[in-house]
């Protein structure tokens, strides 16, 4: 069990992780990391994070449904195909060792990094897309909501790259769009988690509420703003966080 400073501290880094995240849709990449640092087992500290996903999409979703940048068209296709994607992944997380889910976790987040800072200028203009290039989003990213359910560190931030490339979303409305599809997909896998016990509910509390507030501010940010300085930061704290978890895994 945690003590009470560790819970403090997880709860601090979600808000801060959940208001980046809601911005650059990779806050697993920093969560998660940080819970296997306070002492939680690969999976309980994935199980418990995607209940913090949730709630951070869904406080991050008030404000861009309140100024109307939430298309239904390809907001409900993608988040309906997202579930069953996620529910598989949810299973293998449950089923993979802690060692391999470990060293996943710790490529993920350079994986991502490097994705963040190759593409600094996603989406600045809206464009029209064809037929055949919504159709391969859509398989595209049912196929990746496995990777969701399986840890979500990143999950949202290709998604977002996705809904730029294939729906031609200009990339503050692909943002709009991905905290839907991370809320159906975060809750598809809270459930497998849940009925396998796998979720620790004191923790999970404490980062539900910590989520909802963190999302609701980075995404008031992002509509207010916009994302650069934000996106620097947050590879910044990714790569930082990446090289102490592989550190702790060679050495421990």
């Amino acid at each position: 069990m945690l003590s009470t400073f560790q819970l403090v501290v997880v709860a601090t880094v979600c808000v801060v992780a959940s208001a980046l995240g809601a911005i650059t849709g990779s806050t697993s990449l920093v969560t998660v990391p940080t819970m296997l640092l306070v002492g939680m087992s690969p999976t309980t500290a994935i199980a418990t994070n995607m209940l913090g996903l949730f709630c951070l999409s869904l406080g991050a979703t008030v404000p861009f449904a309140r100024t109307k940048r939430l298309h239904a068209h390809p907001t409900i296709g993608l988040a309906l195909g997202a579930i069953p994607g996620s529910v598989v992944g949810a299973l293998v997380a449950v089923a993979i060792s802690a060692t391999m889910l470990r060293s996943l976790i710790a490529v993920a987040m350079l994986v991502m990094a490097v994705i963040v800072i190759a593409t600094p200028q996603l989406g600045q203009q809206p464009h029209e897309r064809g037929a055949a290039a919504r159709w391969a989003g859509y398989v595209t990213m049912a196929l990746w909501a496995i990777y969701g359910g399986l840890f979500s560190g990143g999950y949202a931030t290709v998604a977002t790259i996705a809904c730029v490339g294939f729906f031609g979303l200009t990339f503050v409305d692909a943002v709009g769009v991905t905290k839907v599809v991370n809320a159906a997909s975060s809750l598809a896998a809270v459930v497998v988690f849940a009925l396998e016990d796998r979720i620790d509910s004191r923790v999970g509390a404490a980062v539900s509420i910590a989520s909802l507030v963190g999302g609701w501010l980075g995404a008031r940010f992002a509509i207010e703003r916009g994302t650069t300085w934000v996106r620097r930061l947050f590879v910044v704290t990714v790569i930082a966080l990446a090289v102490r978890l592989i550190e702790q895994s060679v050495f421990s």
